[in-house]
């Protein structure tokens, strides 16, 4: 019985930690290309996080705010569900564009994924992963 009550504490004390613990985000690679329907380029960096989640950042830019406003709207259609969606906001509180929060559904993969996708002025972001926990925490830092 004196093993149990270790055994529990041990546990107890290691997902206490777990969930008190800031999450952090290693590189892993970096991409760039063109984009081919629109004009500009694009980059990706993927990244780990402290729990091992892979998470994706990118930016897309275009020859106009309309054409990223444009496919920001297109890539609302594929969504299983949108979560959230409203005003982009800078740092200082002014409207710079649209954001939605989104779940996707991948049946190459068959898992769903969590993707925060917004447009400040030419260039569409994006950040995915399989956790929306995750996707959340590094949007935070993105602001």
């Amino acid at each position: 019985m004196k093993y149990l009550h270790r055994i529990a504490l041990a546990l107890l004390t290691f997902v206490v930690g777990v969930a008190v613990a800031p999450i952090h985000f290693h590189p892993e690679g970096i991409g760039c290309g063109k984009v081919i329907d629109g004009g500009g380029g694009f980059s990706i960096t993927s990244y780990t996080s402290s729990y091992f989640v892979k998470l994706a950042f990118a930016h897309e830019g275009y020859a106009s705010p309309e054409k990223a406003n444009h496919v920001f709207s297109q890539r609302l259609t594929q969504v299983v569900q949108v979560l959230e969606h409203g005003p982009k906001l800078n740092r200082d509180g002014i409207v710079v564009g649209q954001r939605a929060m989104t779940l996707f559904f991948s049946p190459e993969k068959s898992c769903y994924y969590a993707e925060v996708l917004w447009t400040d002025g030419r260039s569409l972001h994006s950040i995915v992963s399989t956790s929306a926990l995750h996707v959340r925490e590094f949007e935070k830092h993105q602001r």
